[in-house]
């Protein structure tokens, strides 16, 4: 099985692997900070453009009435992919990885924790950026939150230059990432923001109480921007989940790594580190 969606691999490839799982609107490429950031490290680091964003395929109607299901298929035949191609180094010999750690952020964190649930055994573990939280807005909320991303893009898509001075401009967006994050928002099928879909339909907090792989869950405290949030954390500690490390950065928003690089790194390289042992030296 090959997985459809298009992917960014850097590494050697029995290195320890991440996955990388971004947020709607987002892209492989507009992560190019992280990737470096981890294979300087001297981990394979495999970044994957969702369906609809990025170089992957667009939306069939038929995948739109089932779009959060088709979210954690695609995550799944990426996952057995990799699965698959270990196996067939070990059959040559060779040394393989042990399974990946995904690190997913909002829409890419909501997917990787159900994909985690059907399949724990494709995963070592899961870092969860600020995932998106499924069963906390209502179907006309998400409606309307997909038709307000429409809009911004629209109006992004009028200004392509004044969007790139902007977020070149920004305080927090790693100047790697700048110019892909525009071409990045320039590449999402308007199909999917219509839907108003950026999880499967698994409420979060029964998504969380039956995860069986050690999970980092991360969140800031930044109103108006961070999902989880304090509050958020302290009802995911309360699902009595051993397996769940839950972490609040503060003063960080919904896009944790952007507004507190430092912090973000801080808290999850020696969380890695204990899951997949230290990588070797790049």
């Amino acid at each position: 099985m090959h997985s459809s969606l298009a992917r960014l691999t850097v590494g050697c490839d029995d290195a320890p692997t991440l996955v990388l799982l971004h947020g709607i609107t987002s892209s492989a490429v507009s992560q190019a900070d992280a990737i470096n950031h981890w294979a300087r490290r001297g981990y394979r680091v495999i970044a994957v453009d969702s369906r609809g964003h990025g170089l992957s395929p667009s939306w069939e109607r038929s995948q739109l009435e089932r779009a959060g299901e088709q979210l954690v298929d695609d995550a799944l035949d990426l996952l057995t992919d990799l699965d698959t191609q270990a196996r067939g180094r070990v059959a040559l010999g060779l040394t393989a990885a042990p399974a990946p750690i995904v690190l997913g952020h909002s829409m890419g964190g909501a997917t990787a924790m159900v994909a985690a649930i059907r399949r724990p055994e494709l995963v070592s573990g899961l870092i969860l950026e600020d995932p998106s939280l499924y069963g906390t807005r209502s179907p006309s909320e998400l409606l309307a939150r997909g038709a307000a991303r429409k809009r911004a893009l629209d109006a992004e898509l009028a200004n392509p230059a004044g969007a790139v001075l902007r977020a070149l401009a920004s305080a927090t967006m790693p100047e790697s990432e700048a110019l892909p994050s525009v071409w990045a928002s320039q590449r999402v099928d308007p199909k999917l923001l219509r839907t108003g879909v950026v999880a499967p339909e698994v409420p979060w907090r029964e998504a969380l109480a039956a995860l069986t792989v050690p999970t980092l869950l991360l969140s800031g405290d930044q109103p108006g921007s961070a999902r989880l949030g304090a509050t958020g954390l302290e009802e995911a500690r309360s699902l009595g989940n051993p397996l769940i490390t839950p972490v609040l950065i503060k003063g960080a928003g919904h896009l944790i790594r952007r507004s507190r690089r430092r912090d973000f790194y801080a808290a999850v390289e020696p969380w890695i580190e204990r899951v997949l042992g230290p990588a070797p030296a790049a």
